[in-house]
């Protein structure tokens, strides 16, 4: 009985679903409370928004350059097991960051290489994941489990920065470090229990230059007019939200006056609001992974940053941030799950990880691009002048609205009746 949880409890009928949803939670909530960590100790140590930039560039460059290589192993090797290794280069890194907060020793220069780490560990772990709930997950309940899955890293940006705040304050850096080797540990251990079904054999790419294996994976992207529309959007999207995200202690303390307290309020708004919308799409299956909802998704998503950049006091920007993530939850999670089911398995890691490496690329550039000039104009101008040129995107993929539904149109049939993948 789905006492109405529609496509949720679709997803729970699964076991090895209840399985990775405990890890994904735990690890997710770690992730989140070392981010928040890397990003106020960034602003702790320098008081400066080019270090914020820097820091998260020196992830997004890292992460950017291997990524190709990362998405062609991923259709070359086993998924699962090039993941476990990417996370246990992971937690390494996480482990190095407490260790050097413990010490004392910790340094911007040493924050900015461990960064790098971080990158180069998840340009390979990414393209992985996009292969482990197809692996794992009845393709009838793909859908779903893509978007509750989504809600677990949602719920882990609005707890994790909270609870990042607990941490910082109580017991300081160091633990909130510490805390994600533990969840990597208990990622591990649900991962170990997830059982692969019977004949499963992941469909691998014949083994060509690397060049000719990366090229593949753009022809697919540019050759598909309903992905290019959508990507165009989440570029913009991405740079503008990776923006906010990474001047958003900057925000906090300079702009409103709340400190680390206030970046905490302003992160765990975005969550709650991503993580309603996750579950709402989730709620409605197959359906709601639609070109309409993440057209009128994006328009909020404008209309958000817009708020949250003319608000003055912290209350007002909790609400703009709200709306901002779950409107760009929308975009983002609607998204990956008509992707996930209008691409080939064989062609997952190539295809996933490039519109991955080119949405962070985005990401990185909208980061210099506002650090650089909020050294000058402040955060709002530039930020604003984002929205208003996402606006004039939004207006044109608007316009071809019914040749890109029209794109994706025979793999969602599929879809429905569990056919991909098969």
């Amino acid at each position: 009985m789905s006492l109405g949880l529609g496509g949720i409890a679709e997803a729970f009928a699964d076991r090895n679903f209840r399985w990775y949803s405990l890890g994904s939670i735990i690890s997710w909530l770690s992730f989140f409370v070392q981010a928040v960590a890397v990003s106020w100790t960034a602003w702790d140590l320098t008081h400066s928004t080019a270090w914020l930039a820097i820091v998260a560039l020196a992830d997004a460059t890292a992460n950017i350059v291997l990524m190709p290589i990362g998405g062609v192993l991923a259709d070359r090797q086993d998924r699962l097991r090039m993941l476990l290794i990417a996370y246990a280069c992971a937690t390494i890194q996480a482990a190095i960051l407490a260790g050097l907060a413990f010490s004392g020793a910790l340094t911007i220069y040493a924050l900015t290489a461990l960064a790098a780490f971080h990158g180069a560990a998840h340009a390979f772990s990414i393209p992985a994941s996009y292969g482990l709930l197809p692996r794992f997950i009845e393709p009838r309940r793909l859908s779903p489990a893509i978007a509750v899955g989504a809600a677990y890293s949602q719920l882990g940006l609005f707890v994790g920065p909270a609870l990042a705040g607990w941490i910082i304050l109580r017991f300081g850096t160091p633990m909130a470090f510490a805390s994600n080797v533990l969840g990597y540990g208990v990622f591990f251990g649900c991962v170990a229990a997830l059982r692969t079904p019977p004949g499963y054999q992941q469909q691998r790419t014949v083994a060509k230059h690397f060049g000719r294996d990366i090229l593949a994976g753009v022809t697919a992207i540019w050759t598909h007019r309903g992905i290019k529309i959508i990507l165009m959007l989440m570029l913009f999207g991405d740079g503008l939200y990776a923006a906010v995200r990474q001047m958003a202690p900057a925000f906090a303390d300079a702009a409103l006056g709340v400190g680390v307290e206030g970046l905490s309020t302003l992160l765990a708004s975005a969550g709650v609001g991503a993580t309603i919308a996750a579950l709402w799409l989730a709620h409605g299956g197959v359906a709601r992974a639609s070109t309409t909802t993440i057209l009128w998704g994006f328009l909020g998503f404008v209309a958000a940053i817009s708020g949250l950049m003319l608000s003055s006091r912290l209350g007002e920007g909790a609400i703009a941030m709200a709306a901002l993530g779950a409107c760009f939850e929308v975009c983002r999670t609607g998204a990956l799950a008509l992707l996930q089911l209008s691409v080939p398995d064989a062609m997952r890691g190539r295809i996933l990880s490039s519109l991955f490496l080119l949405t962070r690329l985005a990401g990185a550039i909208g980061v210099a691009a506002v650090g650089a000039a909020a050294a000058d104009w402040g955060l709002r101008g530039p930020l604003l002048c984002g929205a208003a040129l996402a606006l004039v995107a939004w207006g044109w993929a608007y316009t071809v609205r019914d040749r890109t539904s029209a794109a994706f149109a025979p793999r969602r049939i599929l879809a429905a009746e569990g056919k991909v993948g098969s």
